[in-house]
């Protein structure tokens, strides 16, 4: 009898198991999930509908040996053979669905632009759970007559088949989606780079002319330092230097982030907002120019966003970013606040950013400090990123 009440309710320690794999990296504190509630919902349906899968499969397979099982119908409790059959047949489906519960949903879970599928994808274990609870049979004599027992076997199998295609199509939809979203990423960073390729050309250009008329200048300087018009003299040098003035500034030896900076740098400067760059970084990285330029000008966003509405004179934001190892990278952006931040609510920017993080096995911390509000990052690129 003990062994039958341990086989009944064993089947909670697969069910466990099916709903943390797609979450165990998102379990914080206090055991708590930190995902959203479509998200908590469908692993957690989907655990119950694969147990329940594994009860009903037993239910009809295994129909002989509980004709004379009277414990059915006292304590509903199973014969020990149906309990083990019903253990082996979740541990078959734990294999089957494995990397689909360790590898996919994860990886999906990351992607903030299906997050709102997942309210409606929830559903689908949600129902196939009461239809199943529904469908299961109350005596086994049912279990036995005529096909019952093989057409039931046969239309579970073929649900299970199509779950499992299901989420395998899901999964490849939404996989070509994020290689979208990333090629636009990219396309977007080549627009921006393209433009500040033509800004650079232009300063070339204008190098160029300058260089040849130098002589020119000379020969005007020179005249005026001798006869000693030196009124006139400091009159030219002044004009010359304005017409020279430098109008080019190159913010980092890698050309991607050197173009994002430079991007910012205007939309910054067309605010009224001083932005301090520090980006001490090598012209190549060691992850994806467009990832580590997506963050950058994720973070950059929200900060010229927070410091838009203050005084011009603190509207100041300051990005340092360095290789800290050859593959190791650091980015920090501080820019000033005004009154309390009880708590950071990540939008999509931010959601990215921390993924992108996570990816990485980095580390990001966030502080609101003497009114400066600052995210400190550090990414781990191993050489597979490079």
């Amino acid at each position: 009898m003990l062994l039958r009440y341990v086989l009944k309710f064993a089947i909670v320690i697969p069910a466990v198991i099916f709903a943390i794999l797609p979450v165990r990296e998102n379990i914080g504190k206090n055991f708590r999930v930190k995902l959203s509630l479509g998200k908590k919902l469908f692993c957690l349906f989907n655990a119950i509908m694969l147990c329940m899968f594994s009860n009903f499969m037993t239910l009809f397979l295994a129909a002989e040996l509980e004709l004379t099982n009277n414990l059915w119908y006292e304590k509903n409790l199973v014969t020990i053979e149906s309990g083990i059959m019903r253990l082996s047949i979740a541990f078959v489906l734990g294999i089957i669905f494995f990397r689909t519960l360790h590898d996919k949903i994860p990886m999906l879970m990351q992607q903030e632009r299906i997050d709102k599928i997942w309210n409606f994808l929830c559903l689908i274990p949600m129902f196939m759970t009461l239809f199943i609870w529904w469908a299961s049979p109350l005596h086994p004599k049912v279990m036995l007559e005529g096909r019952v027992r093989a057409v039931a076997v046969a239309i579970a199998c073929v649900l299970l088949a199509m779950i499992f295609i299901m989420y395998q199509v899901f999964w490849w939809t939404a996989e070509n989606l994020i290689e979208g979203a990333k090629l636009q990423q990219e396309n977007t960073l080549l627009s921006i780079e393209g433009k500040r390729y033509r800004e650079l050309r232009k300063y070339m250009d204008a190098t160029r002319a300058l260089r040849h008329d130098f002589r020119q200048h000379i020969r005007v300087i020179t005249q005026l330092s001798n006869s000693g018009n030196f009124a006139e003299l400091r009159k030219y040098l002044q004009q010359f230097s304005e017409s020279t003035e430098k109008n080019y500034a190159a913010y980092c030896e890698n050309i991607s982030v050197d173009a994002i900076a430079s991007y910012y740098a205007s939309f910054a400067e067309n605010q009224g907002t001083k932005i301090i760059w520090q980006l001490n970084l090598p012209s190549e990285l060691p992850l994806r120019e467009s990832e580590y330029c997506a963050m950058l000008g994720n973070l950059l966003e929200n900060a010229l966003r927070a410091v838009k509405n203050l005084p011009e004179q603190d509207r100041h934001v300051k990005v340092i970013s360095s290789l800290l190892s050859e593959y190791i990278i650091g980015l920090s952006i501080d820019n000033v606040f005004y009154g309390e931040i009880e708590s950071v609510k990540p939008g999509i920017g931010l959601t990215s950013v921390m993924n992108t993080v996570k990816r990485f096995d980095g580390s990001m911390s966030i502080k609101c400090e003497n009114n400066i509000f600052s995210v400190d990052i550090i990414l781990y690129c191993d050489a597979q990123f490079a």
